[in-house]
């Protein structure tokens, strides 16, 4: 019996191991997340990571310093925001939220669905035969 996917990716990773590749688990740095930009608020020391969007850093801004511009509290926030919006949208990995719809959305289908349903009633015909009469 062949071995499994699991049992072969574990032979990889220990034979990574033993080589010195990658990390002490043997995972290849390719496939080691990347640690997250923490920022420091210069108001009250405390720590927050820096996303695309920053939402974590405005809503702290406002709710315990009462300062619109978050950029007052975490000086360089915005670069770095700037900085990992470009490499999300350039590197084209991860989730389809950035691409372009390629064919039908679900709502689409339903409504071409019912519409072909519609006209084969309108025709008279039956999308099913019946079944036979006389038996």
């Amino acid at each position: 019996m062949p071995g499994s996917k699991k049992t072969e990716r574990n032979r990889q990773l220990k034979s990574n191991r033993i080589a010195g590749i990658g990390d002490a688990d043997g995972r290849i740095p390719v496939r080691v997340k990347d640690a997250g930009i923490m920022m420091v608020c210069i108001v009250c020391k405390s720590e927050l990571k820096c996303t695309k969007t920053n939402t974590e850093l405005k809503q702290h801004a406002l709710g315990k310093h009462g300062q619109a511009n978050y950029e007052e509290c975490f000086p360089g926030a915005e670069a770095h925001a700037k900085a990992l919006l470009e490499k999300v949208t350039k590197g084209g990995a991860g989730g389809g939220k950035g691409k372009e719809k390629q064919g039908m959305s679900k709502a689409e289908k339903k409504k071409k669905a019912e519409a072909g349903l519609d006209d084969l009633l309108s025709a008279g015909i039956s999308s099913k035969p019946g079944k036979k009469k006389g038996r």
